[in-house]
């Protein structure tokens, strides 16, 4: 079992969201039926930020059907790249998922990995604005989100091109300023993995130059960061659920984001039904470098099954889901809140399929960009496609069937120590 992140020092953060938490479903970004594709260059195209945000949304929005898409090019500008012009990207890229909502990340290839920066930034700047202007053109209606490019590590690693993630910055303050100008909300990538890559390098140097490994790169740590940050900055909710009992009565003083039902206490335990609205999000719990990332980031603050059991006697207990035990806890620890999603759980447990299928997707998508780009069009090609896109069609359906919550049993014991 993973080591507990519920020390009452996290738990002060955790604890004190569920009521900001409750009511930011009135405020979440996307709606239900709404089909998202991330425009952007190579680091959209390792297919693992856009992966994670999927599951992200999935495992919290289990009851929408949201479908998401991915059309990252290795090597794009705002221009296009070597798989053809922005208007040929848009075009084959973006148009046949009829995307109702659009997120662009582009900048990295923009800066053209040099400091010189004047006539560079002129065409980033024009062409990004080209870029909007096609994507209302021909996409009417669309919501669009602007992300600033991620960052160039110059801290964690020596710098092959010193100054360029200032360039980064540069074009995110662009970014900011033109999603300003056009109204288009804007997510921010570069500060929060920088923010992470400074603190891990004053707990663990060795694994914060894991987050970039090659400067540019995220690793799939790194995409977990920019999967939170898109998360957050689509006001997803940041509650699984939140349960408060009062062991002395055998009462549920408040609920959120779950039915708790079957409550009674026999012979001074507790034992109850609850039924989630959510699952938690498929983290790998005993990776060194998922706990890692709960330490320099705000990751655990994202995922939050919270229980509380107060008016307790014992010292000490244990608590059980459908039978398999998850852990011992003091009295005071169970009074303050424990956060059941960094515990194995059979609630953990599920939402592993939902990774499992978003994996299985990505792979499609980049078979079905490769049969686009990577061979001459022929008579069987279209059929191709289509069959994919069937297969990927049957596939949202299963990954939206294994978020789907179900009632477990819980069992509070007291524990003789």
């Amino acid at each position: 079992m993973r080591g507990k992140f519920c020390f009452v020092s996290m738990l002060a953060l955790l604890l004190c969201a569920p009521a900001m938490a409750q009511s930011s479903d009135n405020f979440f970004a996307l709606k239900n039926g709404d089909r998202v594709v991330f425009y952007g260059d190579s680091i959209t195209a390792q297919r693992l930020y856009t992966r994670f945000a999927e599951e992200f949304i999935v495992s919290r929005y289990p009851a929408l059907h949201i479908s998401f898409y991915n059309a990252g090019v290795s090597g794009d500008t705002v221009e296009g790249g070597y798989s053809g012009d922005m208007e040929t990207r848009i075009k084959r890229d973006v148009l046949p998922f009829h995307p109702t909502v659009v997120t662009i990340m582009l900048g990295m290839n923009d800066g053209r990995y040099t400091t010189v920066y004047q006539k560079n930034f002129e065409d980033y700047a024009s062409g990004y604005r080209k870029l909007i202007a096609a994507l209302r053109e021909q996409i009417p209606g669309v919501r669009l989100f602007l992300i600033c490019p991620s960052p160039y590590d110059e801290v964690a690693h020596n710098s092959l091109i010193p100054g360029y993630n200032t360039v980064m910055l540069r074009y995110g303050q662009f970014v900011v300023a033109l999603g300003r100008q056009e109204r288009i909300p804007v997510i921010d990538f570069n500060e929060p993995m920088m923010d992470a890559i400074r603190a891990g390098m004053g707990i663990n140097p060795a694994m914060a130059g894991t987050l970039l490994p090659g400067l540019i790169h995220p690793s799939p740590a790194g995409h977990w960061i920019m999967a939170a940050a898109l998360a957050k900055g689509w006001n997803a909710n940041l509650l699984i659920s939140s349960v408060t009992i009062d062991g002395k009565n055998a009462i549920v003083t408040e609920q959120a984001r779950t039915t708790v039902s079957q409550l009674h206490a026999p012979n001074g335990a507790l034992s109850w039904s609850q039924l989630d609205q959510a699952v938690p999000l498929p983290l790998v719990l005993e990776d060194p470098t998922t706990q890692f990332l709960f330490k320099v980031s705000d990751l655990a603050a994202f995922d939050q099954q919270v229980l509380r059991i107060t008016g307790l006697t014992a010292p000490h207990y244990e608590l059980s889901i459908d039978g398999k035990k998850i852990g011992s806890f003091t009295r005071d620890e169970l009074s303050g809140g424990v956060n059941l999603a960094m515990y194995e759980t059979p609630m953990e447990q599920q939402a592993q399929a939902i990774d499992w299928t978003a994996d299985d997707r990505t792979k499609l998508s980049g078979t079905r960009f490769d049969l686009l780009t990577e061979r001459k069009p022929d008579a069987h090609q279209q059929e191709a496609v289509e069959e994919l896109d069937r297969l990927d069609q049957q596939m949202i359906r299963g990954e939206y069937r294994a978020a789907t919550p179900k009632p477990h049993t819980f069992d509070l014991t007291p524990e003789a120590k």
